[in-house]
């Protein structure tokens, strides 16, 4: 589970922001909150993120984003002698990008992050907390060899022999099989992310779907959400011939079509892609990453999770992860969205509610609700839309109307 999630220098946000999934005093829907034994704390399955275009509510979670990928990719296929890919705030190319990532796998707690410049990993640093005590396990800077705890076992010297200065340790260790260190490389590299392009998560739902029960569970959401849909049948599609002649490798010659079934009088109809709706293709795209992060227990993050959705099918998907009964191993959703009705659902408890902003120097920052200790009894919807918290965009109606106005004034 995702405790804290702490970064800086990074796209639109300049200054140190956290993004805390610990709760808080609050005492509405009580059995959201889960309390696993490593900690004293209890810990929050979903945080929704809210706030104008362009205040770095994607930006939130491309961060998140790029640890993960640092962490996965950093030794295997980053450039020996290229650039570290990092995307800095405007003019701060010489500042270091810094990330820091606190969770719990197996039930015991890390506190794992590090620093970046454009070219070398400036610092490193991994802290396991068995029993609740804090270990360092290693910390790493620029121009120092690595110190490494009395704790940690592996053959630390040898793997940092072959971490290069612009990859990880971490990335690194696990693509030499580092046993201890694989737990924490696995849980960051799996973290599941839909952001952009919503092809690659409805093939990533159909890819699921080869698993028979996998396929029970994607056809049963699809089944209660009265989208006029009989089923759901995943189809190998084969690569052409014309095809096959341009392809490097003849490894990957077909790959799974999924395609909802719809029910005419007694004839089951298979539909493609192309007929169906927007919104039955984006809850179809959000249905594996969905599916596979409960059954794995893993935090989900999703970029507009209300694109083409009714609200009512937005409220059900975040009810998943907040039941304890259809979320039993913990996974956790994170999301950004202009859905207000989420708002005054009372799906949402009022600690699972973020903003971003965009400040006078055009950085973004991240805050909670919490900050404005907002009442039980409180219409946040309202609230939010009369900038009662800040996090919305400045417009002025009479200039929007000026020009039609003028117009029609001189006709």
């Amino acid at each position: 589970m995702l405790l804290r999630f702490r970064f800086s220098n990074v796209r639109s946000f300049r200054t140190e922001q956290e993004l805390s999934l610990i709760a808080g005093p609050f005492t509405d829907a009580p059995e959201s909150v889960r309390h696993p034994d490593a900690i004293p704390e209890g810990v929050l399955p979903v945080a929704a993120i809210y706030g104008a275009n362009a205040s770095g509510k994607t930006n939130v979670l491309r961060a998140i984003e790029f640890l993960s990928d640092a962490v996965e990719f950093s030794h295997s296929r980053w450039e020996p002698d290229g650039p570290i890919p990092r995307k800095p705030f405007l003019n701060h190319e010489e500042s270091p990008s810094e990330f820091e990532v606190d969770f719990l796998t197996s039930g015991i707690r890390y506190r794992y992050g590090f620093s970046v410049d454009s070219a070398v990993v400036l610092e490193e640093w991994l802290y396991v907390y068995p029993r609740g005590k804090k270990q360092t396990w290693f910390h790493r800077a620029q121009g120092n060899p690595i110190s490494f705890g009395a704790r940690m076992p592996g053959e630390n010297r040898t793997i940092e022999s072959l971490t290069r200065k612009n990859s990880l340790f971490l990335s690194a260790a696990a693509q030499n099989n580092h046993e201890a260190l694989l737990p924490v490389y696995q849980w960051i590299k799996g973290l599941p992310f839909v952001i952009g392009d919503r092809a690659r998560s409805r093939s990533s739902t159909a890819k699921l779907c080869r698993a028979p029960d996998q396929l029970a569970e994607v056809q049963r959401l699809v089944s209660v959400a009265d989208l006029g849909i009989f089923g759901v049948k995943v189809e190998e599609a084969k690569v052409s011939d014309k095809t096959k002649k341009k392809l490097i490798t003849k490894k990957k010659l077909s790959w799974p079509q999924i395609h909802l079934v719809h029910l005419f009088g007694d004839q089951e109809v298979p539909f493609s892609a192309e007929q169906e709706s927007r919104g039955t293709l984006a809850y179809l795209a959000l249905l594996g990453p969905v599916v596979d992060a409960l059954t794995k227990g893993v935090p989900l993050c999703v970029d507009e999770l209300d694109g083409s959705l009714h609200p009512l099918l937005s409220i059900q998907l975040i009810r998943l992860f907040n039941n304890p009964i259809t979320n039993p191993n913990g996974a956790q959703l994170i999301f950004n969205t202009h859905d207000t009705n989420l708002l005054s659902s009372g799906i949402l408890r009022r600690d699972q509610i973020w903003f971003t902003e965009k400040r006078d120097d055009g950085s973004s920052q991240l805050f909670p609700l919490s900050d404005f200790k907002p009442r039980r009894t409180e219409n946040l919807e309202n609230g939010y839309l009369q900038g009662r918290y800040g996090a919305i965009p400045f417009i002025n109606p009479d200039a929007f109307l000026s020009r039609f106005e003028d117009r029609d004034a001189k006709a």
